[in-house]
């Protein structure tokens, strides 16, 4: 009982109280939750290069738009892709940037395209999807599916009725990882990287 009274003994108890909290502060941020390779996810910038420079992530994760668009001849949502990432690219006829873009689109589908991950490049063309159809043959895209956003509602609602092409990358969960406005070579080591990076 005497030694709990005497002041050396609160002293030596609190310092060892002390460092062993210390301690578990240090471990306790070596510790990497999501241990491995960098991710879109985490929005860690050495994604960030190349091709990838201009990408910009998301302030917050927002969702996709619920605003329907066309696949052969019916009705689609983007909350039709949960459960897998998607890179949705908007992109029109008329727009040079965006034909020149679209083949490594479609070979970014051919390699990465799974259950977990699909790209969506949406014609935002008036004219509807039989001219888009006849662009993708000219362009011999052979890896991705024909969705089409001829009332442009979509497209607008995301911001991109002004400028295209814009590419926007989803998670599982269907929120707005970030985007890239302006064309890219989505082929490019950088780019299969961060799309790789989104996948569950």
């Amino acid at each position: 009982m005497g030694a709990i009274k005497r002041p050396r003994f609160w002293l030596l108890t609190w310092t060892g109280l002390g460092a062993a909290g210390l301690l578990y502060v240090i471990m306790a941020a070596s510790v990497n939750p999501r241990a491995g390779p960098p991710s879109a996810l985490d929005h860690a910038q050495e994604l960030l290069v190349g091709e990838m420079a201009d990408f910009q992530y998301a302030y917050f994760a927002r969702n996709a738009p619920p605003i329907s668009f066309e696949h052969d001849g019916a009705a689609v949502t983007l909350q039709d892709f949960r459960g897998r990432a998607v890179l949705v690219n908007f992109w029109a006829t008329w727009c040079a940037p965006c034909l020149k873009e679209l083949p490594s689109l479609d070979k970014l589908q051919e390699q990465l395209g799974d259950e977990d991950f699909e790209v969506v490049a949406i014609a935002a063309d008036p004219r509807g999807p039989a001219v888009a159809q006849e662009f993708l043959d000219r362009l011999e895209i052979d890896n991705l599916k024909l969705y089409a956003d001829p009332t442009l509602a979509l497209t607008t609602a995301i911001g991109g009725a002004g400028v295209l092409p814009v590419s926007i990358l989803y998670d599982a969960r269907g929120r707005e990882v970030g985007r890239l406005v302006g064309e890219a070579d989505w082929i490019a080591p950088e780019a299969v990287r961060l799309v790789r990076s989104a996948k569950p």
